[in-house]
């Protein structure tokens, strides 16, 4: 019995709420009539806008606003409204708005901006198209209907960087718009300039130590050889294993010292695109990222930045 109540009470309150909107529509649409009998029509679709929020049923509303977006020169605008005006009003046998609405829809559709969209890459379930702020199934995006002027157009995707591009549509024309593919996100990284100079640094020292290791290698190779020369047998050279011991040890030393030069070059060398590739704290927006990209269908490198 409790619960009755309390569903009870929630109805009376929605209903209430309801008619309270309904109310205020009512009053906005009385007040946006007669400025607009003023020849304040600016004024007017504002407060027709504001009614339409408040009871988004209300046919002479919706024919209103849709003749407000009309004056503007938002066609694509005004067709939707007068197109939801003409079904709702053959719905409810409403001759008078139906035609009206049917009149303004015969004059404006030759007037319709088409936009066409195509894309680089299939794209995952849970990506979004949104055209002039309005989401846009990807399957209708071959012909989009847009009010004349510059069009916002934004492609997104989980994981990866959105697409935004502004495009002119002309009244009446046509325009095509190639989204390539999406990039992906740079992770930001505050240190890795000091760990680029880190890298620089490292590098250049193994660098030196694998030159310190090459002299040494050759000096210690130079002198076992020449002291193996001096010891020869039945026509073949044969020294103490000492000597034989000394040639393998300064040619392990220089191979070792080969090895530390190139792992110090490669070192160095990515220490110093870190650091300069890697954006200040002041003008991040001025260096080029260079970004790992594996996908099941390709791999590699992307320069992300300004050029």
């Amino acid at each position: 019995m409790r619960l009755l109540v309390v569903i009870g009470a929630l109805l009376w309150v929605a209903s209430a709420a309801y008619a309270d909107d309904a109310k205020t529509a009512d009053e906005k649409f009385e007040a946006a009539s007669k400025l607009r009998d003023a020849g304040k029509a600016k004024e007017a679709c504002t407060l027709f806008e504001e009614s339409l929020k408040l009871n988004p049923n209300a046919i002479g509303t919706i024919l209103n606003v849709a003749r407000c977006a009309e004056e503007e020169g938002k066609v694509a605008t005004a067709i939707r409204y007068f197109s939801d005006a003409r079904d709702r009003a053959r719905e409810q046998s409403l001759a008078p708005q139906l035609a009206a609405a049917e009149e303004h829809l015969t004059k404006l559709i030759p007037r319709q901006s088409h936009l066409a969209i195509t894309f680089a890459e299939t794209y995952p379930a849970d990506a979004k198209l949104v055209v002039a702020a309005r989401v846009v199934d990807f399957s209708a995006a071959n012909d989009i209907v847009v009010d004349p002027g510059p069009t916002e157009v934004v492609v997104s995707a989980p994981g990866r960087v959105p697409y935004s591009s502004t495009v002119q549509v002309p009244e009446g024309q046509h325009k095509t718009l190639a989204v390539p593919k999406l990039g992906y996100p740079v992770t930001s990284c505050s240190s890795c300039r000091t760990i680029g100079k880190v890298g620089v640094a490292i590098g250049a020292a193994a660098v030196a130590t694998s030159v310190l290791l090459g002299f040494k290698s050759h000096s210690d190779w130079s002198d076992a050889t020449k002291m193996a020369n001096g010891c020869v047998g039945s026509g073949t050279l044969v020294c103490p294993q000492t000597q034989v011991d000394k040639v393998n040890d300064a040619r392990t030393l220089g191979n070792i010292g080969t090895a530390v030069g190139i792992a110090g070059g490669v070192v160095a060398i990515g220490g110093a695109a870190l650091w300069y590739f890697s954006p200040h704290a002041v003008d991040s927006g001025e260096r080029m990222a260079i970004v790992p990209i594996v996908t099941p269908t390709e791999a590699g490198f992307a320069a992300l930045g300004h050029f």
